[in-house]
């Protein structure tokens, strides 16, 4: 316990001269020492907990506000699956010979299953395909897949050889579109003439005989 005198200064008085006061010992307690963190979101009162003040040190220690991150989500497969769902439609089934694993293993994937690092590259093509696909209004028929695109390859063989799948998507509707075209223009041009021949068109002049 520290005990100080602290004298109280009086006004003097003809009632009460200074040599009548007597010193008295300023009110004291005993407080227990406990140890507690140093507050550092507060600077006090009216204060504010401003940069300047922390730098300052103003009776504070530095600190580090640790934010938690969010977690860094894997890759989106099932959002890929479902990618490559929405843009072959049916022609899903014919998917398995990219990767060679069974059916089964696709619809795995697509209910949340992580495929095996050797095939995301190639799930990554296919999604990119099948964006192409969905932004155009294509769904790829079976004879589409099947067509031949480039070095005697069907767009299913090149992705399975890890070609780029918007590129080879870009291809494939390209030869279709051509062939679309030409199939057209042939339409056309065969519009006039007759389906079938009949038994009067046997005999008839060729050419105009009067002349």
């Amino acid at each position: 316990m520290i005990s100080t005198i602290f004298p109280i200064p009086v006004p003097l008085s003809a009632d009460f001269a200074a040599a009548h006061y007597r010193p008295q010992s300023a009110l004291i307690s005993r407080v227990q020492a406990i140890q507690r963190p140093l507050p550092y979101l507060e600077a006090g009162t009216g204060g504010l907990t401003i940069e300047p003040f922390i730098r300052q040190n103003m009776g504070y220690q530095p600190y580090v506000v640790l934010v938690p991150t969010q977690p860094v989500e894997a890759m989106p497969y099932t959002k890929l699956m479902a990618q490559v769902k929405a843009g072959f439609g049916r022609t899903m089934s014919r998917l398995p010979e990219v990767f060679g694993v069974s059916r089964q293993t696709l619809y795995n994937w697509l209910d949340g299953e992580t495929p095996k690092p050797a095939h995301h590259e190639r799930l990554t093509e296919l999604a990119e395909a099948a964006q192409v696909f969905a932004e155009l209004g294509i769904k790829p028929t079976t004879a589409m897949l099947d067509r031949t695109v480039v070095q005697g390859k069907s767009f299913l063989q090149l992705l399975a050889n890890g070609a780029d799948g918007k590129e080879t998507a870009k291809q494939l509707i390209r030869i279709v579109q051509r062939a679309s075209d030409s199939r057209a223009k042939l339409d056309n041009l065969l519009a006039g003439r007759k389906e079938k021949t009949t038994a009067a068109d046997f005999g008839a002049a060729a050419l105009d005989e009067t002349v």
